[in-house]
């Protein structure tokens, strides 16, 4: 038996899980890394999880933002092509108080745009699940696009539209004239993604960025439409962006999660007319994959 964290800059979960794989109890807490103040991570760790987990697992595993350089304990990066062997050969095992720490590395991409991830890896190995090779794709603030075969990770890609659709919606010169209370709607986002990939207007999103605003100037767009179409012409971008780089007509495309940001990008590649899947993907089997490599080592 094991524990597996994803302790996030932004959340801390955590899993009791089974050899096999199987999720016997969570732990889910809106506590960050960042939230960690004076690098108080042990004390912080031993109130979050629940107290009689340590007496029944054999180690816990940390994913995510906790392993970086500002975590609890920094570790490095496998580069791509990597696989479960190379991640556990790369585990950095510590003595804890009770069972030993296992901080596991992330996965990086070198080139002229070197790119990083930290846990969502894990994912992104759930949600291929065997297949031979697939793009996988996790949405959010900084979406990552992980292409994947023969069960190791050959290459990766973070697009950041997530994050710079949000700053936009809180406090810019387009943000002002969104009417409080306003949300992210289906007629926006569609609205956003046509203006996205029309090829016969010159530019790509920061020229269609101030549209967002001068389009309800001229009352060609309402003004509760402006946080979809802002949300739209980001996603659209990056889809666009993503689709001279990675084989979305070819290999299978899967998209994880059922978040609303998830749900979009999968509605986006529809209308893209991209052939993609929703998937689910635990990280727990992932976890216990990586214990059954480094239990030897555990002892």
């Amino acid at each position: 038996m094991l524990i597996g964290v994803e302790w996030t800059s932004s959340s801390f979960g955590a899993e009791l899980i089974d050899d096999g794989g199987a999720v016997l109890a969570q732990a889910h807490h809106p506590i960050g890394t960042n939230a960690v103040s004076d690098r108080a991570f042990a004390a912080r760790f031993a109130e979050l999880l629940p107290a009689d987990w340590s007496r029944q697992a054999e180690a816990v595993y940390f994913s995510g933002m906790v392993t970086a350089r500002n975590g609890w304990h920094e570790t490095g990066f496998v580069p791509a092509p990597a696989g479960f062997d190379d991640l556990a050969g790369a585990a950095t095992i510590v003595a804890g108080e009770t069972i030993p720490h296992v901080f596991l590395p992330g996965i990086s991409a070198t080139g002229v745009l070197p790119d990083v991830m930290r846990g969502e890896e894990l994912k992104a190995f759930a949600a291929d699940d065997g297949m031979a090779g697939a793009v996988v794709i996790l949405p959010g603030a900084h979406t990552k696009y992980v292409t994947i075969e023969d069960g190791h990770i050959i290459g990766l890609a973070t697009y950041m539209g997530g994050e710079m659709a949000n700053l936009l919606r809180k406090d810019s010169l387009v943000s002002r004239l969104i009417p409080q209370g306003a949300i992210i709607d289906d007629a926006g986002f569609e609205r956003g993604l046509r203006m996205a990939w029309l090829d016969d207007i010159p530019g790509g999103p920061l020229r269609r960025a101030f549209s967002a605003r001068s389009l309800v100037l001229f009352e060609r767009m309402p003004a509760d439409e402006i946080s979809g179409y802002i949300a739209g012409l980001m996603v659209g971008a990056e889809i666009a962006e993503a689709q001279a780089e990675w084989p979305l007509q070819q290999a299978p495309v899967l998209v994880v999660g059922a978040s609303p940001e998830a749900l979009r990008y999968q509605r986006a590649l529809e209308l893209r007319g991209i052939s993609a899947r929703s998937v689910t993907a635990a990280t727990a089997p992932s976890f216990a994959r990586l214990h059954a490599k480094l239990v030897h080592r555990l002892s």
